[in-house]
């Protein structure tokens, strides 16, 4: 793995989507059995994280500052201070990612 701050085109469209509070765009980078794990809840499919990101963008309004990536060809781990309408904030978190076919299969947030 290397840790590289420039970012492969799906995690800079997953950043630049949160960013934006874009749901559309967020869950378009997903296959459609992706799985998110984020805050103690798994959520399945395109459905579930629409919910899921709806509701993060409208309640915390994110924006992520990358400051640290490790990749390789079907994982990425995307690190760095999380800013929003959330106590504590900002706050350092990390996504991991794999992914298959271009988009992404799998996501998980932590801090």
């Amino acid at each position: 793995m290397q840790t590289n701050p420039k970012l492969a085109p799906l995690c800079a469209a997953f950043v630049e989507a949160m960013n934006r509070h874009d749901v559309n765009a967020f869950v378009a980078l997903f296959s459609l059995d992706a799985a998110v794990e984020d805050e103690g809840a798994t959520h399945h499919g395109h459905g579930q994280i629409r919910t899921w990101i709806e509701s993060a963008f409208a309640k915390y309004r994110p924006v992520l500052e990358v400051t640290e990536v490790e990749a390789d060809e079907t994982t990425a781990t995307i690190t760095g201070p999380v800013s929003g309408t959330f106590d504590g904030s900002p706050v350092l978190l990390h996504y991991h990612l794999t992914f298959r076919d271009e988009k992404i299969t799998t996501l998980r947030c932590d801090v």
